[in-house]
């Protein structure tokens, strides 16, 4: 059966809404995050997407969230049970996900890191190390039985650049359009150099432990909004994936219905 899903994957910077047909993802829109909407307003902006797209909101079998910014989530599930007649399903405590989740508090582990790391497992098998690149970047490990371990959590490329931006008056600030490919001259491309590779750096010394560390042959796969940046810069990446969320998503509906 072709079940006709609305996902949400709320993250700190963006909302990423995805329609699923199935297995198929018909439409994504990204939306910027604020963390005080209201339900009506929410709405207004969900509603409208749908709108524009000829969808019926009646139509939808299920939502589905995955979200790393709790005050939104009243907002979310007011709007599925006021708009949609619907009681969303939301990644965490108590849902089916396919993995042993095996942290020291599983509860506090975060739900984009979980849906992740399913969407990772079912495409790629495990073990498998995921990477979410976004405004932290988390890198999470599944073991070869399926056990959610944990990993590293650390500020996200952007968050660095913004830093280097704010102690360093007299530094421009740059874009990511077009990203030098090594040692550059001007002082733009010597910062988009510098945090790129930076990151990519950090990624792969922390990757390269682990799996000395565990002895397994992890798979490495990135996700996240600036994954297909990052990606190239890294010798340990092996699949870019940046709405890896929202594929992880109509796993979880399966497995929870």
């Amino acid at each position: 059966m072709n079940d006709f899903l609305l996902a949400f994957d709320v993250g700190n910077t963006n909302i990423k809404i995805g329609v699923y047909e199935g297995e198929a993802l018909r439409h994504v829109w990204r939306v910027a995050t604020q963390r005080e909407m209201t339900s009506y307003e929410l709405w207004e902006v969900v509603g409208r997407l749908l709108q524009r797209s000829g969808i019926d909101p009646r139509k939808f079998d299920g939502i589905v969230v995955s979200s790393v910014v709790p005050p939104l989530m009243t907002a979310i599930r007011e709007m599925g049970e006021r708009y949609f007649g619907q009681s969303p399903l939301v990644a965490g405590p108590g849902a089916k996900t396919g993995l042993t989740i095996h942290t020291d508090q599983p509860a506090q582990t975060g739900a984009d890191r979980i849906v992740s790391a399913m969407a990772a497992v079912e495409r790629y098998g495990a073990p498998v190390i995921v990477l979410c690149l976004g405004t932290a970047t988390t890198i999470s490990v599944v073991d070869d039985r399926k056990r959610f371990l944990g990993g590293t959590i650390a500020p996200g490329g952007m968050i660095s650049a913004d830093a280097l931006l704010e102690q360093a008056a007299v530094l421009p600030s740059v874009d990511f359009m077009d990203v030098p490919k090594g040692i550059s001259l001007s002082t733009e491309d010597s910062m988009k150099y510098g945090i790129l590779v930076g990151l990519a750096g950090q990624i792969d010394g922390i990757v390269s432990r682990m799996k000395e560390e565990m002895g397994l042959p992890f798979t490495v796969v990135a996700s996240g909004g600036i994954s297909r940046l990052i990606s190239p810069y890294s010798k340990t990446v092996q699949h870019t994936h940046p709405d890896l969320v929202l594929e992880g998503l109509p796993l979880l509906w399966r497995l929870n219905r």
